[in-house]
């Protein structure tokens, strides 16, 4: 399988903001993004590219060949993306950065994974085994929020590795006024601060294994991408590791990379991915997720996803990767994507 990285450097600030009501002197943050906006500003950009007029709240005309290559609001047609990720870039030379596994603590200075224990515990309404942590003194939370593609690929391996925080980006926080519509006058009250992100060197990528979704990114110099609409420069590279494959271990686990939506909430209907089961977890807090109808000009459906770095213990290496991946919903756009990682047993 080639895999791809899709990078998308910001020319200036982006905005991408958090899921919840926003009003007069209020107060909204960024955070990092789900797929949903970088295939928005992926087909939008080809919609025009193929002289496709948009017009806001309208559904655009597109014939039955654009319809299947460029899908819809509920259909990424044949774009295929996992991410997105950040990464950086000096003299040429680039760094990728995915979220931190979620059952990694620190030993002075020293990183390790928690061990699978037999004692139970109590997960949502499931019983399931303890992950914990074997040791009691020097030990403290892992709080650097990445781990860097080099260092992901030890830690597949078994090897000691590190987490990191990239230093490439910065938040920074911006004052707004809200505008009567049609009109050049501030609306009584409507004065806001927002947060954004700055990147000096680097950005956003998204991950792909499909040629087809190469062929049609290739043919954009750029998206306006985030809330404010900001432009970006786009290119194509081949991703130098395969993150994806399966690994040589007795004991298997997964790290969702991107979001995941359950029906069960955080773990899958029958705790289980079709016939592997899931022994112990290893979860952060759930996120909301959501998107904008351009069309219809109004959200699309909440979702409260798990958390990208959520690791799952299993009782065997997974069938195939559509037994964990058809679990999420939404995962034709890239939802509950996945890595492979070894695990001890306590």
């Amino acid at each position: 399988m080639s895999l791809y990285a899709i990078y998308f450097e910001p020319e200036d600030w982006l905005s991408f903001r958090e899921v919840r009501r926003f009003g007069p002197s209020d107060i909204t943050k960024s955070v990092i993004p789900s797929p949903f906006p970088f295939y928005g500003a992926i087909r939008t950009a080809l919609m025009k590219k193929y002289g496709i007029n948009l017009e806001y709240h309208r559904e655009p005309k597109l014939s039955d060949e654009l319809k299947k290559k460029l899908g819809g609001a509920d259909d990424p047609g044949i774009i295929k993306l996992y991410g997105p990720f950040i990464y950086s870039e000096e003299v040429g030379q680039k760094k990728h950065y995915f979220p931190a596994p979620k059952n990694v603590y620190k030993k002075q200075d020293s990183y390790k994974t928690m061990m699978l224990s037999q004692h139970k515990a109590k997960v949502e309404d499931l019983e399931l085994q303890l992950v914990w942590i074997p040791e009691i003194t020097d030990v403290s939370e892992a709080e650097e929020p990445y781990i860097e593609l080099q260092e992901l690929r030890k830690l597949q391996k078994g090897e000691p590795f590190q987490l990191c925080k990239p230093e490439n980006y910065k938040q920074e926080t911006k004052i707004g006024i809200g505008l009567q519509k049609e009109q050049k006058a501030t609306r009584e009250g409507l004065i806001y601060s927002m947060t954004t992100y700055r990147f000096k060197n680097g950005g956003f990528f998204m991950l792909t294994d499909s040629e087809k979704t190469v062929e049609e990114v290739n043919k954009l110099d750029g998206v306006f991408l985030g809330s404010k609409q900001r432009w970006a420069k786009v290119k194509v590279e081949p991703f130098p590791e395969n993150i994806f494959e399966k690994i040589n271990s007795e004991n298997v686990a997964i790290m969702l990379l991107t979001p995941a939506i359950y029906k069960n909430g955080i773990v899958p209907e029958n705790s289980s991915f079709g016939s592997t089961k899931i022994l112990g977890i290893s979860a952060g807090r759930k996120i909301p997720i959501s998107g904008w109808d351009y069309a219809n000009g109004r959200p699309k459906e909440l979702h409260h996803a798990v958390s990208p770095g959520t690791v799952y213990y299993l009782d065997k290496q997974p069938m195939s990767e559509g037994e964990i991946i058809n679990a999420s919903k939404l995962n034709s756009f890239g939802f509950g994507k996945f890595i492979y990682l070894p695990y001890k047993k306590a």
